[in-house]
C-alpha cells in the first residue's frame, strides 16, 4: 500500500498529541476545582489587616492550648468541649509578659475564632448557638472584671480629629505646604482625603491618577477637582457607591486643593500622568538640584501612606493618637459641627448607616470647655459673652420704606449657639436678610379726669 492510500488517522502526529495532552490537562484542572479553590480566592479579596489579625489571634489561641497539651485544631473540637475551652481561654489568657489583655482584645479573639470556623466551613456558631451561651457569658464577665479590677478599657487608642489650630500649626511648621516633595504630597493627601471623604490609607493606596480630574464648574466658573472613580473600600465592595461624585472646589486661601494638585502634577514624571498610574509616588531623593521632577516612577509604599500624618504630628508635638484615620474624623466632625445634615455627611463619607457617624462626632475640647463653664455658671461661658456676637437691626418708621437689616457676628460662634438664635447650633449668620415690620397702632390718649371745685371756709371771714 502506498503512502497515498493511507488515511491521516493512521499517522502519528506529535503536535496533535501534545495539543490533546494539554486539553486533557485543562480538563483535569477544571474537574479538580474545589471548595479550597473558592476559599483561596475569597482570602485574596479579604482586607490584609483582617487576615493578619485572624492569624495573630489564632496563634494566641494555639499557644494557650499547647500549654495544656491540646493540639486539636478548633474546627475539629466537639462543641461541648470547645465551649469549655473558650471559657477557660477568656478567664485565664494573658500576654507573654503576664499583663492582662484589654477587653476589646478579648472581643477580637472571639470574632477571629468565628471567622476561622467560617473559613473551615464549620457549622458551629459561637456567637449564636445555645451550646456556647456559657462562653459568651464568660467573656462578658471577664471584660467586667478587667474594667473594675484592672482598670482596663481606658486606653485612648481611638484616633482623634485634628483641630483648626493644629492644622494651622502643620502649615506653619512646613509639614503641610509645597516647599519640598514630602510636604507637598502630604498636603495633597490631606486635602483630597478631607474633601473626598477617603478612608485614609485604603482608598488612597488604590487611587489612580486618572481617578481625579480637574474641571471647571459651569455655574461659578471656578476650577474643581472631582473624584470620579471609586475602587472599593471596607464597606463599598463593587456596589452601592457614594450618592454623588465628591468635589473639591478651588478656594481663595492657602488650603486651596486645586493649587496643591497643580503643584503636585507639575513635579510628577511625564510617564506618571497616565490615567492608570498610581496617584501617590515614591520620593526621588537622588535628583539634580534644579530638577523639577521630585518623584519616582514607582508607587508610594503602603506603610509610607499609612504614616503620612502620624510622623508629621509627632514632629510638631501633637498629643494623643493622631493617625491617618484622624483626617476622616476631622472632616466628619467639622461638617457635623457646622450643621451639615447627617445624611449629606454620610453620603460623602460613604457610610450606609447614619448611626455610624455617632462615633466620629464626639465633643471637641471647645465643646467640653463650654459644657464645664456652663455647669459652673461661669461668666467666662461664651453664652454670656454677647459682645462677641452682636446683632443690629435698623428700620424706618415709615411702613412704605424698604426695611434694612444689618447683622454682624463673630466668625467663631459658641458651640451651642448664641446671638440672634440663642440655644440653637448656629454659629454664623450671613448672606441673609430679615424683614422687620413695624405696626403702628394709634391709641387714643385717655381724657383727663374732670376736676371738681371744692369750697373751703375762710376762718378770717367767719369772725
Amino acid at each position: 500500500m502506498s503512502d497515498d492510500e493511507h488515511s491521516d488517522s493512521e499517522f502519528y502526529y506529535p503536535l496533535d498529541y501534545k495539543n490533546n495532552e494539554n486539553e486533557s490537562e485543562k480538563t483535569r484542572e477544571k474537574q479538580s476545582f474545589s471548595v479550597d479553590d473558592v476559599q483561596s480566592f475569597i482570602q485574596t479579596q479579604r482586607p490584609e489587616n483582617t487576615i493578619k489579625k485572624t492569624q495573630y489571634d489564632l496563634n494566641v489561641w494555639r499557644r494557650y492550648l499547647s500549654e495544656w497539651g491540646e493540639t486539636t485544631e478548633v474546627e475539629n473540637i466537639p462543641p461541648q468541649k470547645l465551649n469549655l475551652l473558650i471559657c477557660r481561654f477568656f478567664i485565664e489568657i494573658q500576654k507573654k509578659d503576664g499583663e492582662a489583655y484589654e477587653p476589646s482584645t478579648l472581643t477580637s479573639f472571639h470574632r477571629s475564632l468565628q471567622r476561622y470556623l467560617n473559613d473551615k466551613q464549620s457549622t458551629v456558631n459561637i456567637f449564636k448557638d445555645q451550646e456556647f451561651a456559657m462562653s459568651r457569658d464568660a467573656l462578658k464577665s471577664k471584660k467586667k472584671q478587667l474594667a473594675e479590677v484592672k482598670a482596663k478599657g481606658n486606653l485612648p487608642q481611638a484616633a482623634r480629629g485634628v483641630t483648626d489650630e493644629e492644622e494651622d500649626l502643620l502649615f506653619a511648621s512646613g509639614e503641610f505646604g509645597e516647599q519640598n516633595p514630602e510636604s507637598l504630597q502630604r498636603t495633597v493627601w490631606w486635602l483630597l482625603s478631607l474633601h473626598f471623604g477617603f478612608r485614609a490609607r485604603d482608598e488612597s493606596r488604590k487611587l489612580k491618577w486618572g481617578d481625579v480630574s480637574l474641571n471647571v464648574d459651569s455655574v461659578t466658573g471656578k476650577e474643581v477637582l472631582t473624584w470620579g472613580t471609586e475602587r472599593g473600600s471596607k464597606t463599598r465592595q463593587g456596589e452601592g457607591n457614594r450618592a454623588f461624585k465628591p468635589n473639591a472646589y478651588a478656594s481663595d486661601n492657602e488650603r486651596c486643593p486645586v493649587k496643591y494638585y497643580k503643584a503636585f502634577r507639575s513635579h510628577r514624571p511625564q510617564e506618571m500622568l497616565h490615567p492608570d498610574s498610581p496617584f501617590y509616588l515614591a520620593i526621588k531623593h537622588k535628583r539634580m538640584q534644579n530638577s523639577n521632577v521630585w518623584y519616582c516612577k514607582t508607587p508610594l509604599g503602603k506603610n509610607e501612606i499609612g504614616n503620612l500624618l502620624s510622623k508629621a504630628a509627632k514632629r510638631v508635638g501633637l498629643k494623643g493618637n493622631v493617625s491617618n484615620h484622624s483626617v476622616r474624623k476631622t472632616f466628619i466632625s467639622r461638617l457635623m459641627d457646622a450643621g451639615v445634615p447627617p445624611n449629606y455627611v454620610a453620603q460623602l463619607s460613604g457610610h450606609k448607616n447614619l448611626k455610624s457617624l455617632d462615633s466620629y462626632s464626639t465633643a471637641s475640647l471647645t465643646h467640653q470647655r463650654e459644657m464645664s463653664l456652663t455647669l459652673s455658671r461661669s461668666k467666662q461661658s461664651s453664652r454670656s459673652i454677647m459682645a462677641a456676637n452682636t446683632t443690629e437691626v435698623s428700620c424706618s418708621e415709615d411702613i412704605n420704606a424698604k426695611p434694612s437689616t444689618s447683622t454682624s457676628s463673630s466668625s467663631e460662634g459658641g458651640p451651642f449657639g448664641y446671638g440672634i438664635f440663642p440655644g440653637s447650633s448656629i454659629g454664623r449668620v450671613e448672606g441673609c436678610s430679615f424683614t422687620v415690620n413695624i405696626v403702628h397702632q394709634h391709641v387714643q390718649a385717655p381724657k383727663p379726669a374732670k376736676r371738681r371745685g371744692i369750697l373751703e371756709s375762710d376762718d378770717s371771714e367767719s369772725q
